[in-house]
């Protein structure tokens, strides 16, 4: 399902983002106490039109309208951000699908927020690196396939909700094949496992899932070359993970320059260095979204990006001083939301693991 692509998305106004990460802050407290989920937050969006920017081709600039949107939420809230990238990417997903007519039915709902989208893809990327095998089985059936195994960890696991995930064949001279599916969450034989609480992100109804003969029909098979879709979609992936590192980022630095009063000024030249690599980070994120960047820039940025955040919400911490230190203070929230970076799929084992091979 992939159209030309006419026009290249243009990039929303100041005033648009600046709405949208307004709208991400008023929830974010919520949201971190799971007093709230996610959900409202990317209806908000979908109201909008900025849930599918760019999908599927992010070629001649297409994803960086994309990009953008999401580090205005990021600024404002990492959880509603983090959501957004799973509800895009399985808009990507769907978009790329080798069955259009089903893909179709779910597309228009999920650009709109009204159906939730979960990326379950973590065991085919770790797989692709030679770290694991994928955990679902897929053994044929009349019209389609069984799906057993679990789903180790995905996000947006509400109900109804089309998660997407890798399963391998259980067949004789078919063991090889890797295929990519779509379920619903609500499937007979589909049990999503109550979410654990986390540190952060808790309205994101993250958590694992276990599949007993999940019936898929052959419609729902969206790919059978997971080698070749995943490395289609790697980028886009990879840059909306980096967008949302960006945006953290810059809110947290944003507001450790505003407190370069007083004692405080001892930390200008650490602030002004995290400045600098935030630059670097956004302006290859800028041009990898318009070019074919390599396996390995690409996850060097990726990892850059992370690191970006670690500096800046622990900068962020140590000049808001004590008031920082209130556990449901936003500089808090920022600081426990960038502990989550190093351990979301590919983590950052798995990304230095993938540059050194």
């Amino acid at each position: 399902m992939t159209g030309p692509i006419l026009t290249t998305p243009a990039i929303p106004d100041e005033r648009l983002l600046a709405e949208v990460r307004e709208l991400a802050i008023r929830r974010a407290d919520a949201v971190d106490r799971a007093e709230q989920d996610v959900r409202a937050g990317l209806r908000d969006l979908g109201a909008r039109g900025l849930l599918d920017l760019g999908a599927p081709d992010r070629r001649d600039g297409g994803l960086l309208p994309m990009l953008r949107v999401v580090e205005a939420v990021a600024r404002g809230c990492l959880s509603t951000a983090f959501a957004l990238w799973a509800q895009r990417m399985a808009i990507e997903y769907l978009f790329r699908a080798r069955t259009p007519d089903f893909a179709t039915r779910l597309l228009a709902g999920l650009s709109t927020g009204q159906i939730i989208g979960s990326s379950a893809m973590a065991p085919a990327l770790k797989e692709l690196s030679g770290l694991g095998r994928v955990p679902v089985v897929a053994t044929p059936a009349t019209g389609g396939y069984l799906l057993s195994g679990t789903i180790p960890w995905a996000s947006n696991l509400f109900p109804d909700a089309v998660v997407v995930l890798p399963a391998r064949v259980d067949a004789p001279g078919r063991t090889d094949e890797r295929l990519i599916v779509a379920v619903r969450v609500g499937t007979p034989g589909l049990t999503v496992h109550k979410p654990p609480h986390l540190l952060a992100l808790n309205g994101t109804a993250s958590s694992s899932a276990r599949l007993d003969g999940v019936y898929v029909p052959h419609a729902a098979v969206l790919a059978d070359d997971m080698r070749a879709f995943c490395g289609a979609l790697r980028p886009t992936f990879l840059l909306i993970q980096t967008a949302f590192c960006a945006g953290l980022a810059a809110e947290s630095l944003s507001q450790a320059k505003n407190a370069l009063t007083g004692v405080n000024v001892v930390f200008t030249d650490d602030v002004r260095a995290a400045e600098s690599a935030l630059v670097s980070v956004r302006d290859r994120m800028t041009r990898y979204a318009a070019g074919t960047p390599d396996r390995s820039e690409i996850t060097r940025l990726r990892l850059d990006a992370a690191a970006v955040v670690t500096t800046a919400t622990r900068l962020e911490s140590a000049l808001a001083g004590g008031a920082g230190y209130v556990a449901h203070s936003p500089a808090a929230r920022r600081l426990r939301e960038a502990a989550f970076l190093p351990v979301q799929s590919p983590t950052e084992g798995h990304l230095r693991w993938d540059l050194g091979h």
